[in-house]
Protein backbone atom coordinates (compact mmCIF):
# COMPACT_ATOMS: atom_id res chain seq x y z
CA UNK A 1 0.00 0.00 0.00
CA UNK A 2 2.99 2.31 0.98
CA UNK A 3 4.45 1.47 -2.64
CA UNK A 4 1.76 2.45 -4.18
CA UNK A 5 0.86 5.79 -2.59
CA UNK A 6 4.15 6.11 -3.39
CA UNK A 7 4.29 5.89 -6.75
CA UNK A 8 0.57 7.96 -6.95
CA UNK A 9 2.87 10.92 -5.35
CA UNK A 10 5.43 10.55 -7.33
CA UNK A 11 3.54 10.38 -10.62
CA UNK A 12 1.92 13.50 -9.35
CA UNK A 13 4.58 15.19 -8.63
CA UNK A 14 6.20 14.50 -11.85
CA UNK A 15 2.70 16.09 -13.62
CA UNK A 16 2.90 19.33 -11.65
CA UNK A 17 6.70 19.59 -12.68
CA UNK A 18 5.33 18.77 -15.77
CA UNK A 19 2.78 21.82 -15.85
CA UNK A 20 5.06 24.29 -14.57
CA UNK A 21 7.92 23.96 -16.94
CA UNK A 22 5.14 24.76 -19.98
CA UNK A 23 6.32 27.61 -21.91
CA UNK A 24 3.74 29.29 -23.31
CA UNK A 25 3.38 31.54 -26.72
CA UNK A 26 1.39 34.98 -26.67
CA UNK A 27 0.29 35.28 -29.82
CA UNK A 28 -0.71 39.27 -30.82
CA UNK A 29 -3.27 38.71 -34.42
CA UNK A 30 -4.30 41.54 -36.40
CA UNK A 31 -8.10 40.37 -36.71
CA UNK A 32 -8.06 36.59 -35.21
CA UNK A 33 -11.05 35.78 -37.93
CA UNK A 34 -9.05 36.99 -41.23
CA UNK A 35 -8.10 33.76 -42.93
CA UNK A 36 -4.34 34.39 -43.10
CA UNK A 37 -4.47 35.39 -39.72
CA UNK A 38 -5.99 31.97 -38.93
CA UNK A 39 -3.59 30.27 -41.33
CA UNK A 40 -0.71 31.50 -39.54
CA UNK A 41 -1.58 31.39 -35.99
CA UNK A 42 -2.12 27.67 -37.04
CA UNK A 43 1.38 26.99 -38.22
CA UNK A 44 2.83 28.74 -34.95
CA UNK A 45 0.07 27.00 -33.07
CA UNK A 46 1.52 23.19 -34.20
CA UNK A 47 4.81 23.91 -33.96
CA UNK A 48 5.00 25.27 -30.89
CA UNK A 49 2.71 22.37 -29.09
CA UNK A 50 5.20 19.68 -30.80
CA UNK A 51 7.52 21.32 -28.51
CA UNK A 52 5.37 21.22 -25.69
CA UNK A 53 4.19 25.11 -25.69
CA UNK A 54 0.73 26.83 -24.49
CA UNK A 55 -0.19 28.93 -27.28
CA UNK A 56 -2.86 32.37 -26.13
CA UNK A 57 -4.26 34.17 -28.80
CA UNK A 58 -5.84 38.34 -28.22
CA UNK A 59 -7.65 39.43 -30.90
CA UNK A 60 -6.79 43.02 -31.24
CA UNK A 61 -9.69 43.75 -34.29
CA UNK A 62 -6.69 45.73 -35.74
CA UNK A 63 -6.45 48.25 -33.32
CA UNK A 64 -2.58 49.34 -32.32
CA UNK A 65 -3.83 50.58 -28.89
CA UNK A 66 -4.99 46.99 -27.97
CA UNK A 67 -2.09 44.93 -29.47
CA UNK A 68 0.08 47.62 -26.93
CA UNK A 69 -2.92 46.50 -24.06
CA UNK A 70 -1.89 42.70 -25.27
CA UNK A 71 1.69 42.71 -25.07
CA UNK A 72 2.13 44.60 -21.84
CA UNK A 73 -0.46 41.73 -20.65
CA UNK A 74 1.23 39.29 -21.77
CA UNK A 75 4.51 40.58 -20.13
CA UNK A 76 3.18 41.01 -16.77
CA UNK A 77 1.84 36.88 -16.87
CA UNK A 78 5.46 36.40 -18.10
CA UNK A 79 4.77 34.55 -21.22
CA UNK A 80 7.58 32.93 -22.69
CA UNK A 81 7.54 34.78 -26.58
CA UNK A 82 5.69 37.08 -28.12
CA UNK A 83 4.14 36.25 -31.65
CA UNK A 84 2.46 39.87 -33.19
CA UNK A 85 0.58 39.87 -36.63
CA UNK A 86 0.76 42.30 -39.34
CA UNK A 87 1.47 45.38 -36.96
CA UNK A 88 4.03 47.77 -37.79
CA UNK A 89 6.86 47.32 -35.38
CA UNK A 90 6.66 51.51 -34.80
CA UNK A 91 3.00 51.01 -33.70
CA UNK A 92 3.86 48.84 -31.31
CA UNK A 93 6.13 50.93 -28.75
CA UNK A 94 4.66 50.17 -25.63
CA UNK A 95 4.57 46.29 -25.92
CA UNK A 96 8.25 46.32 -26.95
CA UNK A 97 9.36 48.43 -24.13
CA UNK A 98 7.14 46.10 -21.61
CA UNK A 99 8.58 42.55 -23.37
CA UNK A 100 11.98 44.17 -23.51
CA UNK A 101 12.10 45.26 -19.65
CA UNK A 102 10.70 41.80 -18.94
CA UNK A 103 13.31 39.79 -20.96
CA UNK A 104 10.96 38.14 -23.43
CA UNK A 105 11.52 37.71 -27.13
CA UNK A 106 9.25 39.07 -29.40
CA UNK A 107 8.65 37.66 -33.51
CA UNK A 108 6.45 39.66 -35.77
CA UNK A 109 5.03 38.72 -38.43
CA UNK A 110 4.89 41.50 -41.38
CA UNK A 111 6.85 44.03 -38.72
CA UNK A 112 10.24 45.90 -39.14
CA UNK A 113 13.71 44.58 -37.06
CA UNK A 114 13.80 46.58 -34.16
CA UNK A 115 15.45 46.55 -30.88
CA UNK A 116 13.22 43.56 -29.34
CA UNK A 117 12.22 41.86 -32.58
CA UNK A 118 13.96 38.63 -33.49
CA UNK A 119 12.69 37.62 -36.30
CA UNK A 120 9.85 38.67 -38.74
CA UNK A 121 8.49 37.93 -41.97
CA UNK A 122 7.46 40.57 -45.33
CA UNK A 123 4.75 40.68 -47.64
CA UNK A 124 6.64 42.60 -50.29
CA UNK A 125 7.37 39.56 -52.05
CA UNK A 126 3.51 38.67 -52.89
CA UNK A 127 2.92 42.29 -53.62
CA UNK A 128 5.22 42.82 -56.30
CA UNK A 129 4.27 39.49 -57.62
CA UNK A 130 0.41 40.65 -57.54
CA UNK A 131 1.08 44.41 -59.45
CA UNK A 132 3.18 42.60 -61.90
CA UNK A 133 0.45 40.08 -63.02
CA UNK A 134 -1.74 42.83 -62.61
CA UNK A 135 -0.16 44.86 -64.85
CA UNK A 136 0.83 42.10 -67.50
CA UNK A 137 -3.15 41.17 -67.43
CA UNK A 138 -4.06 44.73 -68.59
CA UNK A 139 -1.30 46.84 -70.09
CA UNK A 140 0.22 50.28 -69.03
CA UNK A 141 -3.59 51.89 -69.83
CA UNK A 142 -5.63 51.30 -67.93
CA UNK A 143 -8.33 52.58 -64.47
CA UNK A 144 -7.74 50.67 -61.78
CA UNK A 145 -9.21 50.73 -58.38
CA UNK A 146 -6.77 49.42 -55.35
CA UNK A 147 -8.24 48.79 -51.76
CA UNK A 148 -5.34 49.60 -49.55
CA UNK A 149 -5.05 49.47 -45.43
CA UNK A 150 -2.38 51.37 -43.35
CA UNK A 151 -3.24 49.54 -40.13
CA UNK A 152 -2.06 46.54 -41.58
CA UNK A 153 2.13 46.24 -42.02
CA UNK A 154 1.56 43.09 -44.07
CA UNK A 155 -0.87 45.46 -46.54
CA UNK A 156 1.96 48.69 -45.93
CA UNK A 157 4.55 46.58 -48.04
CA UNK A 158 2.36 45.63 -50.28
CA UNK A 159 1.09 48.74 -51.11
CA UNK A 160 4.36 50.12 -51.05
CA UNK A 161 5.03 47.53 -53.87
CA UNK A 162 1.78 48.86 -56.05
CA UNK A 163 2.76 51.80 -55.57
CA UNK A 164 6.31 50.89 -57.61
CA UNK A 165 4.24 48.90 -59.47
CA UNK A 166 2.07 51.83 -61.41
CA UNK A 167 5.03 54.34 -60.79
CA UNK A 168 5.39 56.17 -64.23
CA UNK A 169 2.61 54.78 -66.16
CA UNK A 170 0.82 57.69 -66.49
CA UNK A 171 -2.05 55.98 -68.47
CA UNK A 172 -2.78 53.62 -65.40
CA UNK A 173 -5.28 56.14 -63.61
CA UNK A 174 -5.66 54.44 -60.11
CA UNK A 175 -8.26 55.36 -57.47
CA UNK A 176 -7.21 54.26 -53.81
CA UNK A 177 -9.65 53.36 -51.06
CA UNK A 178 -8.76 52.67 -47.47
CA UNK A 179 -10.53 49.95 -45.95
CA UNK A 180 -12.14 49.60 -43.35
CA UNK A 181 -11.64 46.73 -41.00
CA UNK A 182 -13.93 44.73 -38.65
CA UNK A 183 -16.01 44.92 -42.13
CA UNK A 184 -13.49 44.07 -44.79
CA UNK A 185 -15.94 42.26 -46.98
CA UNK A 186 -18.98 44.93 -46.68
CA UNK A 187 -16.84 47.65 -47.67
CA UNK A 188 -15.34 45.77 -50.51
CA UNK A 189 -18.54 45.02 -51.85
CA UNK A 190 -20.04 48.89 -51.14
CA UNK A 191 -16.80 50.73 -52.64
CA UNK A 192 -16.51 48.09 -55.90
CA UNK A 193 -20.44 48.57 -56.52
CA UNK A 194 -19.71 52.33 -56.64
CA UNK A 195 -16.38 52.27 -58.44
CA UNK A 196 -18.31 49.93 -60.87
CA UNK A 197 -21.07 51.91 -61.52
CA UNK A 198 -18.59 55.13 -61.75
CA UNK A 199 -16.74 52.87 -64.73
CA UNK A 200 -19.58 50.97 -67.20
CA UNK A 201 -18.29 48.64 -69.29
CA UNK A 202 -17.41 49.12 -72.95
CA UNK A 203 -15.43 51.93 -71.86
CA UNK A 204 -11.82 52.77 -74.12
CA UNK A 205 -9.35 51.29 -71.26
CA UNK A 206 -9.59 48.41 -69.82
CA UNK A 207 -10.37 47.99 -66.16
CA UNK A 208 -9.12 46.20 -62.85
CA UNK A 209 -9.17 45.73 -59.17
CA UNK A 210 -6.76 45.58 -56.67
CA UNK A 211 -6.93 44.40 -53.22
CA UNK A 212 -4.00 44.20 -50.78
CA UNK A 213 -5.68 40.52 -49.20
CA UNK A 214 -8.42 38.71 -49.94
CA UNK A 215 -11.49 39.39 -48.10
CA UNK A 216 -11.98 43.14 -49.38
CA UNK A 217 -11.94 41.13 -53.09
CA UNK A 218 -14.30 39.12 -51.70
CA UNK A 219 -16.92 41.96 -51.37
CA UNK A 220 -15.98 43.42 -54.41
CA UNK A 221 -16.56 40.15 -57.09
CA UNK A 222 -19.42 40.22 -54.99
CA UNK A 223 -20.71 43.95 -56.45
CA UNK A 224 -19.43 42.13 -59.43
CA UNK A 225 -21.76 39.55 -59.57
CA UNK A 226 -24.51 41.80 -59.08
CA UNK A 227 -24.09 44.34 -61.24
CA UNK A 228 -23.52 41.20 -64.38
CA UNK A 229 -19.86 42.70 -64.66
CA UNK A 230 -16.86 40.10 -66.33
CA UNK A 231 -15.26 42.80 -67.90
CA UNK A 232 -12.99 43.85 -64.73
CA UNK A 233 -9.49 41.86 -63.88
CA UNK A 234 -9.32 41.26 -60.23
CA UNK A 235 -6.34 40.72 -58.40
CA UNK A 236 -5.94 40.24 -54.25
CA UNK A 237 -3.57 38.56 -52.07
CA UNK A 238 -3.15 35.75 -49.26
CA UNK A 239 -4.72 32.19 -51.55
CA UNK A 240 -7.31 31.97 -48.80
CA UNK A 241 -10.00 29.36 -49.74
CA UNK A 242 -12.32 31.62 -50.17
CA UNK A 243 -10.55 33.17 -52.59
CA UNK A 244 -9.10 30.01 -54.81
CA UNK A 245 -12.71 29.09 -55.21
CA UNK A 246 -13.24 32.12 -56.66
CA UNK A 247 -10.45 31.64 -58.91
CA UNK A 248 -11.66 28.20 -59.96
CA UNK A 249 -15.16 29.73 -60.21
CA UNK A 250 -13.67 32.22 -62.65
CA UNK A 251 -15.02 35.03 -60.93
CA UNK A 252 -11.54 36.05 -59.12
CA UNK A 253 -8.86 36.58 -62.01
CA UNK A 254 -5.84 35.97 -59.73
CA UNK A 255 -5.08 35.53 -55.98
CA UNK A 256 -1.04 35.36 -54.75
CA UNK A 257 -1.02 32.57 -51.92
CA UNK A 258 1.33 33.54 -49.23
CA UNK A 259 2.52 30.42 -47.19
CA UNK A 260 1.36 31.61 -44.13
CA UNK A 261 0.58 28.29 -42.29
CA UNK A 262 4.09 27.45 -43.18
CA UNK A 263 5.56 31.10 -41.79
CA UNK A 264 4.12 30.50 -38.63
CA UNK A 265 6.01 27.27 -38.42
CA UNK A 266 8.79 28.48 -39.10
CA UNK A 267 8.50 31.78 -36.78
CA UNK A 268 8.14 29.60 -33.83
CA UNK A 269 11.11 27.96 -34.54
CA UNK A 270 13.61 31.00 -35.21
CA UNK A 271 11.91 31.81 -31.59
CA UNK A 272 13.24 28.56 -30.21
CA UNK A 273 16.46 29.24 -31.54
CA UNK A 274 16.81 33.02 -30.62
CA UNK A 275 16.37 31.50 -26.88
CA UNK A 276 18.95 28.81 -27.38
CA UNK A 277 21.83 31.42 -29.27
CA UNK A 278 20.85 34.01 -26.43
CA UNK A 279 23.16 37.41 -27.26
CA UNK A 280 24.80 35.91 -30.19
CA UNK A 281 21.45 35.74 -31.66
CA UNK A 282 21.14 38.22 -34.78
CA UNK A 283 17.64 39.01 -36.09
CA UNK A 284 16.10 37.03 -39.13
CA UNK A 285 13.50 37.96 -41.69
CA UNK A 286 11.86 34.80 -43.14
CA UNK A 287 11.17 34.90 -47.01
CA UNK A 288 9.22 32.06 -48.62
CA UNK A 289 7.70 32.32 -52.08
CA UNK A 290 4.43 32.65 -52.83
CA UNK A 291 2.46 31.44 -56.01
CA UNK A 292 0.42 33.27 -58.47
CA UNK A 293 -3.25 30.89 -58.46
CA UNK A 294 -5.35 31.62 -61.83
CA UNK A 295 -7.47 29.50 -63.26
CA UNK A 296 -4.88 28.05 -65.48
CA UNK A 297 -2.78 26.28 -62.15
CA UNK A 298 -6.05 26.27 -59.36
CA UNK A 299 -6.89 22.88 -59.79
CA UNK A 300 -2.90 21.67 -59.55
CA UNK A 301 -2.75 24.15 -57.07
CA UNK A 302 -5.32 22.96 -55.11
CA UNK A 303 -4.42 19.30 -55.26
CA UNK A 304 -1.39 19.89 -53.90
CA UNK A 305 -2.14 22.72 -51.17
CA UNK A 306 -5.07 21.12 -49.37
CA UNK A 307 -7.00 23.72 -47.37
CA UNK A 308 -4.80 26.16 -48.97
CA UNK A 309 -1.85 25.62 -46.92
Amino acid sequence: MYKLLLAALTAGAMMVATVAQAKTLGVVALLANDALNIAVIGGATEAAKAAGWDVKVTDTQASADQANAAMNSFAAQKVDAIFVLAFASSSIGSGLAAARDAGIPVATWGGEIVPGIVVTTSGRQVGDDSVKFLIDKVGEKADVLAMTFHPGKLCIDRGIAFDEGVKGKSDVKVDYSEVTAPGQVQFGNATAAAWLTAHPAGGDKPLAIWACWDEPMQGAVAAMRQAGRTDVTTVSINGSPQALQLVKEGDLTATVWQPAYQEGKEVFQAILDSIKAGASWQPKDIQIPGIVVTKDNVDKFMAEHPNGM
